[in-house]
């Protein structure tokens, strides 16, 4: 018993020497605490599968922090140190395997695969098997301080460690590249760099500690060791930044503030181990920038997360808003639908009765009387049309305009449009010519009646905005791209870009339109791309500029 109190004391005495008691005890204690505390909040509030999983790893380290401190300290005897020494080889691959599986549940929200975790299970059992039979660490060399370890057990444990690091890397990578949302990619590389940076800390520290065990280059191997540690309190800054940012876990500003908290407190209780002057001013230092730091999150945590939610609430008032709008929009083309089919009847009366005046059905009247009539009877035509237009808009928001789709030559329908529009065209003091360039009959698939509508319309648009020139309609086709084209060229008013890209649009009209007529509702063309879209057409305009005239272009699909 003697001796085997002799030899325990020498390696305490021993080991304690290789490296600063202070930085053992900050390195192994603070991070296993925080740890457990980041891990157990988490799991206290959430309590679903990620956080049970988070918690477990974090556990499994703190476990690993405790076996380690005891190795250093040699405390327990050689047998329970060796055992002790197999333990931590045990909790090490079981922190890679739950941090694997926490990364996997927490960015999918699933469990993980049966396969994966028999596969695990496989991997890991020689691993307990070694543990708990002694194979891995057959003898402790009290006089060296050091466990004699079986090299292949230390290289199968690499092995396990390396394969759980590639399979979260692809797990990474993979997922990076199957996610099309920029928040759900950041998230990804958050957690993954945490993860890994941790783990690779880990495996780092060991895997260097054991080549430079069997060379010459370090006194003491072992100090490297416990640098590893550091890989959890980044992968704990990781998690609290997507906590912050990405509402991870739905933890709000509680948890920043249990976060820096906790991390401050355990800090500020390294003052109760530490005892050198140096370890002191160490702790005072990081206990400064962590609360200074930690102060300064949980104000941007707390200014950032009023912002958001006033920003929720806007999204769920103007959803609100939007829900209304529509509703109005909906009562809007009832109401517009209702009177506009009151309108027309009288309309109709008021061009009927102007038309038997001026043409002495109730007897001659004056010249000037005629002349007012016909006056009475084109702003009738005109507000008629408005009526029309009002009308087709309500029809088509509703969904109620009805296609009636028949094959016609489109050529020949919008020669006979151009016939009996030139007397009207000729009134207001201008010249509608027709060219035909077709090859072939220029048959199409569409309703007449609307197809005649759009051209008109187009035709009737054009001399409202031609003070004086030429309307000029052109029918053509291109055989091989199968299109029936009819193209209406005025030399009017023009078109600048900012009018040209928003003219098909509803209540749209040139900025100098006024400048020459005051009647258009800007719901013409709307009108006419609607319904050439609803047949399978196209149209669109061009022009030069203002006083450049203006073209626009109506392509059918040919039969």
């Amino acid at each position: 018993m003697l001796t085997n109190f002799i030899s325990v004391h020498y390696c305490y005495e021993y080991l304690i020497n290789q490296i600063p008691v202070e930085l053992l005890i900050y390195a192994h204690i603070p991070t296993s605490l925080s740890a457990l505390l980041f891990g157990g909040y988490i799991f206290y509030k959430v309590k679903d599968r990620a956080s049970a999983i988070l918690f477990a790893t974090c556990l499994m380290f703190a476990f690993w922090c405790l076996f380690s401190i005891a190795t250093w300290f040699a405390f327990l005897g050689p047998n329970s140190t060796m055992f002790t020494w197999s333990l931590i080889d045990l909790t090490s691959i079981l922190i890679f395997f739950f941090s694997y599986y926490f990364l996997y549940s927490f960015l999918t929200s699933k469990d993980l695969p049966l396969w994966q975790k028999l596969t695990s299970f496989i991997i890991i059992l020689p691993i307990i098997f070694y543990t708990f039979t002694g194979i891995h660490l057959p003898m402790y060399d009290a006089n060296s301080c050091e466990a004699i370890e079986n090299d292949f057990v230390t290289k199968y444990l690499y092995f396990a460690e390396g394969i759980f690091i590639l399979s979260s890397i692809i797990f990474v990578i993979k997922n990076y590249r199957t996610a099309v949302i920029r928040n759900d990619q950041n998230r990804i590389i958050l957690t993954g760099i945490g993860v890994l940076t941790f783990l690779i800390f880990l495996f780092s520290a060991t895997f260097i500690v054991s080549l430079l065990a069997e060379s010459s280059v370090s006194q003491y191997a072992y100090n490297y060791e416990i640098y590893g540690l550091f890989g959890m309190p980044i992968l704990l800054i990781f998690l609290g930044y997507l906590i912050v940012r990405y509402k991870a876990f739905d933890l709000k500003i509680f948890g920043a503030q249990a976060l820096i908290i906790g991390l401050t407190v355990l800090i500020a209780s390294e003052f109760a181990f530490v005892t050198t002057l140096s370890g002191k001013i160490l702790v005072g230092i990081t206990l400064l920038i962590m609360s200074v730091v930690g102060t300064i999150l949980i104000k941007s945590v707390k200014k950032e997360i009023k912002l958001r939610e006033q920003v929720e609430e806007l999204v769920v008032d103007l959803g609100k808003a939007n829900e209304r709008l529509k509703i109005l929009d909906v009562m809007k083309s009832e109401f517009v639908s209702i009177a506009s089919h009151q309108l027309r009847s009288p309309l109709t009366s008021i061009r009927g009765y102007a038309s038997m005046l001026v043409e002495g059905t109730y007897g001659k009247l004056p010249e000037k009387a005629v002349d007012v009539l016909k006056n009475i009877s084109e702003s009738a035509r005109f507000m008629a049309q408005s009526v029309e237009d009002y009308l087709n808009v309500s029809r088509i928001e509703a969904g109620n305009m009805k296609y009636e789709l028949s094959d016609f030559s489109l050529k020949e329908q919008a020669e006979k449009i151009v016939d009996e529009m030139r007397q009207v065209v000729m009134k207001a003091g201008l010249v509608l010519l027709f060219r035909s360039e077709n090859t072939g009959s220029m048959i199409v698939h569409a309703d007449i009646g609307k197809t005649r509508q759009v051209i008109s319309n187009i035709i009737d648009n054009a001399m409202k905005y031609t003070p004086h020139g030429t309307i000029t309609v052109i029918a053509h086709d291109d055989i091989k791209q199968k299109k029936a084209i009819i193209t209406i060229h005025d030399t009017g008013i023009g078109m600048d870009e900012d009018t040209r890209n928003g003219v098909f649009n509803k209540f749209v009209r040139a900025k100098n339109a006024n400048s020459v007529n005051t009647s258009g509702t800007g719901l013409g063309l709307y009108v006419a791309k609607i319904m050439l879209e609803k047949m399978g057409a196209t149209v669109w305009a061009e022009s030069e500029g203002q006083g450049k005239g203006s073209v626009f272009h109506i392509e059918f699909p040919l039969v």
